[in-house]
């Protein structure tokens, strides 16, 4: 059971910090006020949800819940007085906004450094690829946006799919344990072989290969193509991300 609320915190968490922290990628003047306040209600709510799941198991005076409190907090702030035009008062929130969410990252991961690249690799894989099928809903509100902003979140899924193939690669090659037959790390060699297979095909290979129609069609302006790829993109990140994290925090296994 507790496995199951670390895991449920942590998703909330990963698009509370993940969709949030891509914001800027496209500017408001570009695409009206109105996306951002779509954006920080997914942010506002996530938050809030992985709040109610962390004082289950720790006080409210916590670092962490001190933290999504304050997050959210800003959050409201931001959802209210943000204009089209994003003024220096509002870039201070959104710093504030990030900087808080980071603290629970930190504390959530132990304080190690690795734990916390692992963490947040997840957690903005997870946030870039909802924040671009979201985004790409709104080229039906503004039809002559720039295909700029889903063009650069494709660019940095592809440098944290890199950076995540790294981690993998690491584990398969210098902790290799968990995959060797007769071995009693994890839940054993066959279920171990299970989740990564699931993982490896459904959170890389296929996400991978969805990218890539997703890149071709923003570049061809096919915005709406695009954004339902996206939308079957989210659920096989959805799906990669929780079976990684699963392993994680029930195995200590990196995914």
């Amino acid at each position: 059971m507790a496995e199951i609320k670390v895991l449920a915190e942590f998703f909330l968490l990963s698009l509370a910090l993940g969709v949030g922290f891509f914001t800027p990628l496209a500017r408001t003047e570009m695409t009206g006020v109105g996306l951002f306040k779509l954006l920080t209600t997914v942010c506002a709510v996530s938050a809030m949800i992985a709040l109610g799941i962390h004082l289950s198991y720790a006080p409210i005076t916590s670092p962490q819940a001190i933290a999504y409190f304050i997050a959210f907090v800003v959050m409201v702030l931001s959802y209210f007085f943000h204009r089209d035009q994003k003024t220096p008062a509002m870039w201070l929130l959104y710093l504030v906004q990030q900087f808080a969410l980071l603290t629970v990252v930190y504390f959530f991961q132990n304080q190690s450094g690795f734990l916390i690249a692992y963490g947040l690799s997840s957690i903005f894989f997870m946030g870039i690829v909802t924040y671009a099928m979201l985004l790409g809903h709104w080229y039906l509100v503004t039809p002559k946006l720039s295909t700029a902003p889903l063009e650069k979140s494709m660019l940095v899924l592809w440098a944290l799919g890199a950076f995540k193939l790294a981690i993998l690669t690491y584990t398969l090659v210098l902790d290799g344990k968990f995959f060797v037959e007769g071995t009693s790390f994890g839940a054993g060699y066959m279920f171990n072989w299970v989740m990564l297979t699931m993982r490896v095909g459904w959170g890389y290979l296929v996400v991978l290969i969805m990218s890539i129609f997703s890149w071709k069609l923003i570049r061809m302006r096919s915005t709406q193509s695009a954004t339902g790829v996206l939308y079957a993109m989210t659920f096989f990140v959805l799906v990669g991300e929780c079976v990684a994290m699963y392993m994680y925090f029930k195995y200590g296994m990196f995914l």
